[in-house]
């Protein structure tokens, strides 16, 4: 199999990055021998039946004619089973190009573009004192003149594909509905969590490592600060929740472009001394906040996430600590919290159930606990990663036992 994508070291808390790691490392698991590309030093280079090729790192645009020439080169000289990618380029590319060298190709979408794209226009503010550096290191590709011909790449993509992922039933229905593919093209396999490393850990010795206090309760958000994630609610919700818990803190795990405004709003609400903002936080590091914390939330906004539906990372990586979940009740989570029992649906961009729901929590130490030992064992039995790279193999493996 070639996974046709950059599999980047782990050393950013990334939801795409852990995405690209965990599935490698747990398909490498099924006797598949796994070509990736990668810019840095990954422990996936230490397993037997992975290959890796390194691509010296560089300008986007050097790191881009390196990966383009690498991969060429390979695909000229070998014969794939399989090729998977995430990377519309090189999904068009390889439909284009590769069909003689490749008996499979399989697409994975995680998102539909043209939503991600308005929501970055609509909800995105530049910080004005420093706008000329934000801008320039603006990575969003949406603002630029191509964004045609990317939606472009991204259908016959989808079209040369032989067999396409989708990690929700919402982007289904709406590769079905927009994009005219057939239902029987898409399989629908959801993201899980790394339950070897996400698991419950003692809270007092985490807080220690962390230099947090023993004694203060802590709601924690793990994740990348983009418009549909919803922290601003969550700051909202802070006067509320600190009226009646002063001594409350919230733990913000991770960056994004959504972080000056979030710093602003804390400013606003007088509410900056609760916020802990961590930056980039090491993705083996992540479940020590997790474990440090009382509730974790996922306060996602209605737009864009209510029309394809989730499956968060985040969701199953808190309930793998055995942590009790506040989160909106929006297609993909509410229904995973209802059939794992493992927290709370609030109604999305609402601050005033997401406070009443952190409250119900923070006065009912016993209910976190129930919550918490409830989720942990759904998230275990149903969404490890290696249960989610068992259906990918599944997928991957279909009619090519008949061809050989």
């Amino acid at each position: 199999m070639l996974f046709l994508d950059m599999v980047w070291p782990l050393s950013l808390a990334d939801g795409s990055l852990i995405h690209r790691h965990e599935l490698v490392s747990n398909l490498a698991r099924f006797d598949n021998e796994i070509h990736i590309f990668t810019a840095g030093r990954s422990s996936l280079s230490n397993l037997d039946n992975v290959r890796s090729y390194y691509i010296p790192p560089g300008s986007f645009f050097s790191l881009t004619v390196n990966y383009f020439s690498s991969s060429i080169s390979l695909l000229g000289s070998e014969t794939f089973d399989v090729l998977y990618t995430r990377n519309p380029n090189f999904g068009f590319l390889a439909g284009l190009f590769c069909k003689t060298r490749c008996k499979k190709i399989i697409y994975e979408l995680n998102g539909i573009p043209e939503d991600e794209k308005n929501l970055f226009r609509t909800k995105y503010k530049r910080d004005k004192s420093s706008e000329p550096e934000k801008k320039s290191n603006f990575p969003n590709p949406y603002f630029s003149a191509h964004a045609r011909l990317k939606l472009f790449i991204l259908k016959k993509a989808l079209e040369f594909s032989d067999r396409i992922i989708a990690v929700t039933p919402g982007i289904k229905t709406s590769l079905e509905k927009a994009y005219n593919i057939p239902g029987e093209k898409i399989v629908v396999v959801s993201n899980g969590a790394n339950t070897s490393l996400f698991k419950p850990l003692e809270q007092e010795a985490c807080r220690k490592t962390l230099g947090l206090d023993l004694e203060f309760p802590y709601v924690c958000f793990v994740g990348n600060l983009a418009p549909w994630q919803g922290v601003e609610y969550l700051v909202q919700a802070a006067p509320s929740i600190l009226s009646r818990f002063p001594e409350c803190r919230f733990l913000i795990v991770g960056d994004g472009v959504m972080k000056y405004d979030l710093l602003e709003l804390c400013l606003e609400l007088g509410v900056e001394d609760r916020f802990i903002f961590t930056g980039v936080v090491a993705y083996d590091r992540v479940p020590l906040y997790i474990n440090a914390s009382d509730i974790c939330t996922a306060p996602f906004i209605f737009a864009r996430n209510s029309k394809i539906g989730l499956s968060p990372l985040k969701l199953y990586e808190y309930m793998a600590c055995g942590k009790p979940v506040i989160a909106s009740g929006i297609s993909g989570v509410s229904n995973v919290l209802e059939a794992s029992g493992g927290g709370i649906h609030v109604p999305p961009e609402n601050p005033a159930a997401l406070a009443e729901g952190i409250l119900k929590l923070l006065e009912n130490p016993e209910l976190r606990v129930k919550l918490g030992s409830k989720g942990l064992n759904y998230v275990t039995e149903n969404y490890s990663w290696y249960s989610v790279a068992k259906k990918v193999n599944e997928v991957c493996k279909s009619g090519l036992e008949t061809e050989n």
